[in-house]
This record gives C-alpha cells, sequence and structure tokens, in this order.
C-alpha cells in the first residue's frame, strides 16, 4: 500500500470536541463503526469535491480511497481488534480520490476514538506539496549523487554535512571521512583565510559564483579548483549553511597559463645570439610559472649529457644542480629521466618523484641524493630538445615543497615550448657559427696595424659596433711600394658576413690590380666593374684610394680617387683640404671618381675615416665633413695616436658611451 503510518501525540484529540464538522483548518469526517459518514465539514466538501448531502450515509474508505488501497485503508483506521487508546492519534498518508476522480496525497489522523457503536472521527489534510517537495528532494540528492561536478554542503561553522560521490573522486577522502571534518581540511596552509572569507559571504548570504581558489587532496596534491557556493536556508528562511559544487580546473588553468606563458616567453626566446644566455633565458623563464627548478641539458661532444644551465627559486639549488652535472654527466644509456626521454624520443611526467624506485633512478650521486631531499623534489616533465633533425638536449620541469603535480595533459604545452626552445637555441648556434665566420672575414678586412713605411708615421683605431652578423663591412689597408704606398678606406653596405665578403673581395682586388695599374681612380673603376658582376643584390661599395709617392729631391706628392666615401682630409700649413667626391661604387656601370693631385710636405697630415664617425649618436649629434677638417687642423700638432683618439672620445661621448656602427680612423704624417 502506498501509505506512511505515524502516531501522533494524544493530545491532538483532546482538542477536538461536540462540534467537529465547524473545523476550518482541516477536513473533519466523523463515521460510524463500519466507515459510514455521520459528519462531512464544509472543509470536507472543499477537499474532496463531494457536498455533505452526497456524503453522509456513504462508506468513506469507497468514497475518497482509490480501489486498490482501500483494503488497507479500512484495517487502518477501522481495526476493531485495537482498544480506542490504540487507535487514537494514528495517522496514515496515503492517496486520495476527489469527486472528479482526480487524486492527491492526504493525511488521514484519527482524532476522537470510537467509543461504543460510534467510529472515529478524522482530520483529512492535503499534503500533496510535502510529497511534491519530498520527490523533489530525492530527485535532487539523486542528481547530486550522480553529477560529476563535486558537491558538499557545510553549516555555517564550516562542518562538511554532505559529501558526494565526485567530492570522494576529486578530493581522494571517502564521505565518512569528510562528513563531520571542518572544511579547512581541505585548504592549502597559505589559504587558510580563504576559508573564513567564504564563511563569512555565506554568513551574509551572498553567492560565490566560479570563485577560483586551490585546494589540497588526500595524496598531498594541491589543485586548482572553480567553486560555486550558495547559501541553503530553512523553511522559515534563515541560514544553515552553504552548498559548495568543485569543479578542477587545473588542466584548465595551466593551460591558460601556458598560453601566456608561450606568448610571453616566445616573444623573448631569441633575445641573445650566444647559446648558453639563450638556456639561460629560456629556464629562468620558466621559474617559477611552470616549476621550482628548470634545467637544460646539452648532448655534449663526448656523447654524455651534461654542460647543463639551471635555474630555480630555491636558494642555490641551481648553482648545486649545474655543478653535479658537470662533474658527473648523465650517460644516454642510463636510467635517468632525461636519458629515457632523448632515446625513446616522446615528453615523459613522473607525477610523483617519491614513489619506490623512481628516485633511484634521478639521483646521479651522494650529492645529488642531498639536493633532492633538500629542494623536496615531487613531480617531474621531460621534453626532449630537437631542432631541424638534430638532438640537441632535454628541457626538464621540477615541482618542489609546493605538493604541485604535473599532469597528462601538459605534455601537449610542454612539448610544444621545448619545440619553441629548441629552435631558439639552435638559431643561436647558428648565430655562433656566422658569428665565427663573420669574424674570421673580418681578420681579412683590415690588418691589425699599418704596414710601416719609411718616411710615414701612421696610426689607425678600429672600433667595431657590431657582432657576429651584426659586423658592418668597413675596411682599410696600407700597401708598400717601393716609392711609397697605397692608402685604401672603404665600406661595403650592409653588415654581417655577405657584407664581410664583399669587402674582402674588394680590399683583395685593389692588392691586385695595384701591382698592374699605376693609377688610382683606374683602380677604382675596375674594382666598380668587379661588383657590377657580382650576384648580391646590395654589392655596393664607397672608398677611397691614395697613392702617396716619392719623387726626387725628397719630396712627396699625392693622388687621390674618391668615389662615394666621406672625404679624408690633408691638413698642411696652409690649412685642411678634403678630398672628397664620386659616386658609390658597384650602383653605375659609368661610376664617377673624382681625382685630387698634391704635394705632401714634411708634417702633413691625411686623415681617414667611415660614416660610422661622422654618424656616431642621436641625428642632432652627427657631424659633417668640414667639422672634421676643423678639428683635424686644431688636433694636427698632436702625436697622431693623440689626434686619433680624441677623435674616437668624440664620437662615442656623442654615441652616449655605445657606439652603434663601426668606426675606422687611420691618420699617416709625413715625417
Amino acid at each position: 500500500m502506498n501509505s506512511v503510518q505515524q502516531p501522533i501525540g494524544r493530545g491532538a484529540g483532546e482538542h477536538v470536541r461536540a462540534r467537529p464538522i465547524t473545523a476550518k483548518l482541516d477536513a473533519v469526517i466523523a463515521v460510524d463503526a463500519e466507515g459510514a459518514v455521520l459528519e462531512w465539514s464544509a472543509a470536507s466538501e472543499e477537499l474532496f469535491g463531494t457536498p455533505r448531502s452526497v456524503a453522509l450515509g456513504l462508506d468513506l474508505i469507497e468514497l475518497i480511497i482509490p480501489a486498490e488501497l482501500r483494503e488497507g485503508v479500512r484495517e487502518s483506521l477501522l481495526d476493531e481488534g485495537r482498544s480506542a487508546e490504540e487507535t487514537l492519534g494514528q495517522r496514515l498518508e496515503t492517496r486520495a480520490r476527489r469527486a472528479d476522480s482526480s487524486e492527491f496525497q492526504v493525511e488521514l489522523t484519527i482524532v476522537r476514538a470510537p467509543a461504543g457503536d460510534a467510529g472515529p472521527t478524522i482530520f483529512a489534510r492535503d499534503v500533496s506539496h510535502r510529497a511534491e517537495i519530498e520527490l523533489n528532494r530525492a530527485h535532487l540528492a539523486l542528481v547530486v549523487a550522480g553529477t560529476q561536478d563535486a558537491v558538499l554542503s557545510k553549516n555555517l561553522d564550516g562542518i562538511v554535512t554532505s559529501w558526494n560521490p565526485a567530492a570522494e573522486e576529486l578530493y581522494g577522502y571517502t564521505a565518512e571521512e569528510a562528513v563531520g571534518r571542518h572544511v579547512s581540511f581541505l585548504t592549502p596552509p597559505e589559504l587558510r583565510h580563504d576559508v573564513d572569507k567564504i564563511l563569512a559571504a555565506v554568513r551574509r548570504g551572498e553567492v560565490l559564483d566560479t570563485y577560483e581558489t586551490r585546494r589540497v587532496r588526500k595524496d598531498g596534491a594541491v589543485i586548482d579548483v572553480a567553486l560555486t557556493i550558495s547559501p541553503i536556508a530553512t523553511t522559515g528562511g534563515a541560514l544553515s549553511g552553504a552548498s559548495v559544487i568543485a569543479r578542477d580546473i587545473t588542466a584548465e588553468r595551466r593551460r591558460r597559463q601556458a598560453r601566456e606563458f608561450l606568448i610571453a616567453a616566445t616573444r623573448d626566446l631569441d633575445a641573445s645570439l650566444d647559446p648558453v644566455e639563450t638556456a639561460r633565458n629560456i629556464v629562468d623563464k620558466a621559474v617559477p610559472q611552470l616549476a621550482e627548478v628548470c634545467i637544460i641539458d646539452f648532448i655534449r661532444d663526448d656523447g654524455l649529457i651534461g654542460d647543463s644551465v639551471a635555474a630555480s627559486t630555491i636558494p642555490e639549488a641551481a648553482a648545486r644542480l649545474e655543478e653535479i652535472r658537470r662533474e658527473a654527466p648523465l650517460s644516454q644509456d642510463g636510467d635517468h629521466p632525461v636519458a629515457q626521454v632523448l632515446r625513446n624520443g616522446d615528453p615523459m611526467i613522473w607525477r610523483d618523484l617519491k614513489e619506490p624506485g623512481v628516485n633511484d633512478s634521478v639521483a646521479q650521486t651522494a650529492e645529488h641524493q642531498a639536493l633532492i631531499d633538500d629542494a623536496g623534489y615531487e613531480s617531474a616533465a621531460v621534453v626532449g630538445l630537437v631542432a631541424r633533425g638534430r638532438k640537441i638536449g632535454a628541457l626538464s620541469f621540477l615541482h618542489a615543497k609546493g605538493n604541485l603535480r604535473y599532469e597528462e595533459v601538459e605534455l601537449e604545452f610542454l612539448g610544444e615550448l621545448g619545440d619553441r626552445a629548441a629552435l631558439a637555441l639552435d638559431n643561436a648556434r647558428l648565430y655562433q657559427e656566422r658569428d665565427a665566420i663573420a669574424r674570421n672575414l673580418q681578420l681579412g678586412l683590415r690588418p691589425p696595424r699599418p704596414a710601416r713605411v719609411p718616411g710615414l708615421d701612421s696610426a689607425v683605431i678600429f672600433e667595431a659596433a657590431g657582432r657576429g652578423i651584426e659586423i658592418g663591412g668597413d675596411l682599410y689597408d696600407v700597401l708598400p711600394t717601393d716609392d711609397g704606398c697605397w692608402v685604401l678606406v672603404g665600406d661595403v653596405a650592409g653588415k654581417g658576413s655577405a657584407a664581410a665578403g664583399v669587402s674582402v673581395a674588394v680590399r683583395h682586388a685593389v692588392r691586385g690590380l695595384t701591382r698592374e695599374v699605376d693609377e688610382p681612380e683606374e683602380v677604382l673603376g675596375r674594382v666598380n666593374e668587379l661588383l657590377l658582376e657580382g650576384t648580391g643584390l646590395h654589392d655596393f661599395a664607397t672608398a677611397v684610394l691614395v697613392r702617396l709617392r716619392r719623387v726626387g729631391g725628397g719630396e712627396w706628392t699625392l693622388t687621390a680617387a674618391s668615389a662615394g666615401h666621406p672625404p679624408p682630409v690633408h691638413v698642411r700649413k696652409g690649412g685642411a683640404r678634403l678630398l672628397g667626391g664620386g659616386t658609390v661604387l658597384g650602383a653605375l656601370h659609368d661610376a664617377k671618381v673624382q681625382r685630387h693631385d698634391a704635394n705632401f710636405a714634411a708634417g702633413d697630415t691625411l686623415l681617414f675615416c667611415t660614416d660610422g664617425w661622422l654618424e656616431a649618436g642621436p641625428l642632432t649629434e652627427h657631424r659633417d665633413p668640414l667639422e672634421l677638417a676643423r678639428l683635424a687642423e686644431y688636433l694636427a700638432p698632436l702625436a697622431i695616436e693623440e689626434m686619433l683618439a680624441r677623435l674616437r672620445g668624440d664620437a662615442v661621448t656623442r654615441a652616449g658611451g655605445t657606439l652603434r656602427d663601426d668606426i675606422v680612423l687611420l691618420a699617416l704624417r709625413r715625417v
């Protein structure tokens, strides 16, 4: 029978006296011993839809109870075998029927026990709403139990009062372990204030939607969660606690941080052209966002794994780790996680480094074991560094002293970061190789010092502003001859190895041509043809070539050919003269070369420069050739070494201490 029986206190019957049919809060019905209706209140008419005139004399059970429930209800309400005391207060909840055949849930309570031939008096009350509440409650309980979100409830003091299966899965505690405990057992020590903040909001009746924070699992792992917290009120409206829906957002949050990190890190990975500086930049970027310890291990030329670069939030851990790798490099055949990843080629995660056997494969030496213990290694992720088909090494991330664990979902991101880091490292390697090539080429651009020429004093200053592929194409040379010398100063368009190569070609072409051709303008004309035949798009150069020659009677002559280069200054007793003009070489078939002829008397000075000196510093600080001529004339009384040092100082001062272009200053003086 679909009914609920429950006794009530006998005091309920004492409030019903001679006229039950006048009660307005409940339907009141009186029946005889056989169950026929003797009295039928107005509330009964309204509740069951049957007029009093119709109901009187009818069997109550047949009148209001569905057929399938009548036998059980009759036995409960009209059992003649029970005494009056046993009958009084009998309460029965069952389905009832109205006159229109609709059904509802009713509660029937005997409020006056049968006496003699008289039957009981019964209160009838519609409790459909209560049944609906119970149904909703049961349904909600099923929903809560079946949802994939962790759901718990707590009272206003923070004591856990309910705990669904998803909460067990999320936090690792069973309901028996969680219910009755203060909710702070889920909170990391550094977030204890978090519980007080949430409880205060609950007591104010506030709803916290998607409140992001951290919680601790039973296994000690710290996870990121999004909480939705809603106050729970009693039927009277008083606050009694709160429901908490928790969703694990660890993977989601780490993916979000990963995207942000990749954007920021990628921007800076190529900040240096030095492989070691690049490696240090990478590990520094990863700490502390991705790890408490981050290390790059390189595959050395001898096949071992070492030359490591590390960063850490833990004092001295990085330096200790780098030293350990120097003293005990890893073997690629070993069990260390780095060796395993390099052999297998796939990124790997060691979620708990404290598991039996795992620590043995990680610790290299007793000193390394001490570092692991001091740092509190907990979890590791290792990705290989491969660029352009070449294995470079491995990038390792370690969580320490934070109860954090790397998860499988993070491998994709860490692998992508490893790919970008590997490319940056390989680029740095290529830059370094090109740097070496360019520097070797630089040795061909200019001699370390001008060749000695009898009768001439010479000095040079070369200030290299760039490095590697930024090296410029400034060149100079002094070529002694039997009767004097040739002097070449030039500048090739562009920077790097290409510019250096063109500069070398120009210098050696001039060296060869001056053995065959006696006129400087003809030599430069031949160089122009050489550059026009080149395959480069920017094989342009400026140059000035001077022939200094001894003639009869101990006199010297000067013949200069200028092709678009900053003009050299000829300082003599009558003042300073500029020897410029001409057009750039390599641009036009009929390049213009400007020729100058003069005597080069005792005490005369010939000063050359490249545009790096004229254009040092901001535009407002640039100097023109006339200013150089005035300075040269003013400084001419000084030794030429001091003269060049003063001119260099002028350029450095204008540049704010850092030159952005190469400078060549070359001076020759007749003695």
